[in-house]
């Protein structure tokens, strides 16, 4: 919701502390969508390492947005 700016005000901090939240209790979706924020450097400074660690998370949950997701770091050379 405030990543997109869903039904509220636009807030990138917020999406970031909820999704870390959700994150942290091993929730795909969540782990995906803040390594999407750190790739982008949406509302966080540009980190491709975290992006990476998040993606490898979502990934081994079976989350194919998170696959792609590496797939594209890595034949974009932004990781190994």
């Amino acid at each position: 919701m405030y990543q997109h700016g869903l039904g509220v005000k636009q807030d990138y901090a917020q999406a970031k502390a909820w999704y870390g939240k959700a994150a942290a209790q091993g929730n795909a979706d969540a782990q995906y969508n803040l390594g999407f924020m750190y790739m982008q450097g949406l509302g966080v400074k540009q980190d491709y390492a975290k992006a990476k660690s998040l993606f490898e998370k979502a990934a081994a949950q079976g989350d194919a947005d998170a696959q792609d997701a590496l797939n594209y770091l890595r034949e974009n050379g932004l990781i190994r």
